[in-house]
């Protein structure tokens, strides 16, 4: 008579369970790191969006603006005025009695704000009009800004460019200018981005 031995089989000591276990949380760690750079990532997108955006507002801000001037310069007769409080246009002239620039303390105040006003009313500035920037809708809506650029204008007085050394106005060889500095400021895509574009330009004196 013969007989068959078969082994009992060992018991279980749960190495599987505790590797795969191990082989999950590695796989989550690595999940959650991937995911983490990708919003990470994503903010830095929309942060340099807002930047760009900001930046081009403020921009064609000032060069509207010079459009402007050189317009009314050239106009007959010509309607670049400034008062000395401002005018419709927010324009600040220099002090004629004393020849010194006579800063208005809304200047400064709109020049070296940090951020975007609570409220624009007493900020010296106008809003930008030759496009509504918040109301970009269609194919244009990625470049919608929330909120209006505004912009100053400060007339830095009179300069003359000529050959001759009469200082009489009236000689035909001498042009007068005014040099005007324009600031302008604008948000991005959000009001956490603020840019503020500066430009000095040049128009003949009425």
């Amino acid at each position: 008579m013969s007989y068959t031995l078969h082994s009992l089989p060992s018991a279980q000591r749960g190495t599987v369970l505790f590797v795969a276990l191990i082989f999950m949380v590695l796989i989550t760690l690595l999940g959650l790191t991937a995911s983490s750079t990708s919003v990470l990532q994503e903010r830095m997108t929309g942060g340099m969006r807002n930047s760009q955006l900001s930046l081009m507002g403020a921009e064609s801000t000032v060069r509207s603006v010079e459009w402007m001037i050189w317009n009314k310069s050239n106009s007959t007769p010509s309607t670049l005025q400034c008062g000395g409080n401002g005018d419709n246009d927010f324009c600040y002239t220099p002090n004629t009695n004393t020849g010194v620039l006579a800063i208005n303390s809304l200047v400064p105040t709109f020049r070296k704000l940090q951020g975007w006003p609570s409220s624009t009313a007493g900020d010296g500035a106008t809003p930008y009009t030759t496009t509504t920037l918040t109301g970009l809708s269609g194919t244009q809506a990625t470049a919608k800004l929330s909120q209006q650029p505004r912009y100053l204008i400060e007339d830095l007085g009179q300069i003359k460019s000529g050959t001759s050394t009469d200082a009489d106005a009236t000689q035909p060889n001498i042009i007068q200018i005014d040099m005007f500095r324009i600031t302008a400021r604008a948000t991005g895509g959000n009001s956490g981005s603020v840019r503020t574009a500066e430009s000095y330009f040049v128009a003949q004196t009425p």
